[in-house]
């Protein structure tokens, strides 16, 4: 989607992108008590971890479920560890209302759909480099561009979280739909078109019925002697987590089944702390899970 495509409407965007992040936070909310649920039954967390990928390759969201979010809010450990550095940059904390320049503080919406629009592409590519085994890079290259090409749009130095989540979960959104399709979407008040109906690639590939399913097919657990020998401690107490805790691992198979037959095949790596069972991002790849549908 280009910014020089005649008669686009960056503002229409904006307000289009506004109601899908709020979709994407009601679906979040969904998410994350299912998350809390499936934490006692390690086969089915496997399998949502799982299935919350290859829906929408939504691999953003997906980490809510793993080590990642042990010890601290999702939302928090972005800020902390990527949000706050570039906020406090040069020695300024540029999420002070004096970094507002006129374009921010008179942006109807228009310009914030453009930055959207511009990272879109910035956002595919990193997903395609690194994947989201490696969302480190993405979180870190994503922010480096999205500080760059906002300055050129606004023409300030302005940028708090709400400025990153607000594009971010938006071009996390876009992906989704480019897997899935879209609807015609009308605002129920003015009778304006928010969206077109689009045919995704899973139609494209799979038929326009399609139906994706994924099922766990073994689970195995054991001790986690084994576990804390070869655990990467630095990153453990990165995320906040005492590899001491760790009290039993488990290995899931879950397959991706795309209208009844199997097209990949993901083994995810899960750990036990306390009563609750997480995904071991650390040792669990997901490459697969991207490329089934390519």
């Amino acid at each position: 989607m280009s910014n020089k495509e005649k008669g686009f409407n960056f503002k229409l965007y904006g307000i289009i992108t506004f109601i899908s992040v709020a979709a994407i936070l009601a679906v979040v909310c969904v998410t994350t008590f299912g998350a809390k649920y499936m934490a006692f039954h390690p086969e089915r967390l496997a399998e949502f971890y799982v299935d919350t990928i290859v829906q929408t390759g939504d691999g953003y969201n997906a980490y809510k479920n793993t080590l990642v979010s042990k010890n601290m809010k999702y939302g928090d450990f972005i800020r902390k560890n990527y949000i706050d550095p570039a906020v406090n940059r040069d020695g300024n904390d540029c999420s002070d209302h004096s970094f507002k320049g006129e374009k921010t503080l008179s942006d109807d919406g228009t310009l914030s759909g453009k930055l959207i629009a511009q990272m879109y592409p910035v956002y595919g590519e990193l997903l395609n480099t690194y994947g989201w085994d490696d969302y480190d890079s993405i979180f870190t290259k994503y922010i480096e561009k999205l500080l760059t090409v906002r300055e050129e749009i606004f023409g300030d130095k302005f940028f708090n979280d709400e400025v990153f989540f607000t594009a971010f979960e938006a071009n996390v959104s876009a992906y989704g739909k480019s897997l899935t399709g879209t609807d015609e979407v009308y605002d129920e008040n003015s009778g304006v078109k928010l969206s077109d109906k689009t045919t995704g690639i899973y139609a494209e590939k799979f038929g326009e019925d399609y139906k994706i399913t994924c099922e766990t097919v073994s689970f195995k657990e054991g001790y986690a002697d084994g576990y804390l020998m070869n655990a990467d401690t630095d990153v453990l107490t990165f995320y906040g987590v005492d590899a001491g805790t760790v009290e039993s691992v488990a290995t899931a198979v879950v397959n991706v089944n795309v209208n009844g037959t199997k097209l990949a095949e993901c083994e995810v790596s899960l750990v036990k702390i306390g009563m609750s069972w997480y995904v071991d991002n650390l040792n669990t790849d997901t490459e697969m899970l991207y490329s089934f549908y390519k």
